[in-house]
């Protein structure tokens, strides 16, 4: 079966590249448990995400990840509810949202509307944040300086929602809806937190890596190689012979819930 599949990456043009895990985990969790009361840990469990509180525990390895993407099956152009389909060994095997809510455990269902009216209404962006535009690290920031009790728990909880369960860059500005979702805690619990990253992780994947093609020229006699990358291109990412001549890539980012992957 595996033979007559045709992948959007060749075996001849496979090459290594180091991949960003952006769902931070390790740090993320490491300042919730310090941040929080054991009152407010126990509060936390019962949350949306509190069966993802261990989650740091799992190994992220990003040579299994980038050895995956390169195996995703040619000709899925448009992605949608039947995911995106690899070649694993001399099967093809699908990454669903089913998949991903079995994995996960988080809610899916219709993204509702969330409205956070007009910058200057929004409570917790007003008393935190001096900027409209907030990234996760003024997030992280305005969380670990917090000192109201009620404040430090709702904003953890948008913290895990964008550092973790959406995995974003951190440079990059969260969502301002979260911060109005959050005021309502029932609300943000029934929140289709496993749609909204499944979209995110599957979109990683399907534009993650970019295609490397070696080409080596030889200038006055002497072996010197050229390379250049093409496909979906990605800025200040150079194309590079190892010391074993393998073709690599200077690495790409992997966005959404990746633990799940």
């Amino acid at each position: 079966m595996g033979s007559n599949v045709e992948l959007v990456w060749p075996e001849s043009e496979a090459y290594s590249s180091r991949v960003n895990n952006c769902s931070h985990a390790n740090s993320s969790l490491a300042a919730i448990r310090a941040k929080l009361s054991a009152e407010q840990l126990e509060q936390f469990k019962t949350s949306c995400f509190g069966h993802l509180l261990n989650i740091d525990k799992i190994q992220f390895s990003g040579q299994i990840v980038h050895g995956v993407v390169l195996h995703r099956v040619a000709g899925q152009g448009v992605k949608g509810l039947d995911g995106l389909s690899f070649l694993i060994g001399c099967d093809v095997a699908q990454f669903t949202c089913q998949d991903f809510c079995l994995i996960t455990g988080l809610r899916f269902g219709e993204v509702p509307e969330v409205s956070s009216g007009e910058s200057d209404e929004i409570r917790l962006q007003k008393r935190y944040f001096i900027d409209e535009g907030i990234t996760c690290n003024d997030l992280e920031e305005a969380f670990l300086r917090c000192t109201e009790e009620d404040d430090i728990y709702k904003l953890a909880l948008v913290y895990f929602a964008e550092l973790v369960v959406l995995g974003r860059d951190k440079h990059l500005n969260i969502n301002l809806n979260y911060l109005t979702l959050v005021e309502d805690l029932d609300a943000f619990n029934r929140y289709p937190w496993g749609s909204v990253s499944f979209d995110k992780t599957q979109d990683s994947l399907f534009s993650a890596p970019t295609k490397y093609v070696n080409r080596f020229e030889n200038e006055e006699g002497r072996g010197k190689g050229k390379s250049k990358v093409t496909g979906t291109s990605r800025r200040n990412e150079k194309g590079k012979k190892d010391k074993h001549g393998e073709a690599q890539r200077g690495g790409w980012s992997f966005k959404g819930f990746t633990y799940a992957f």
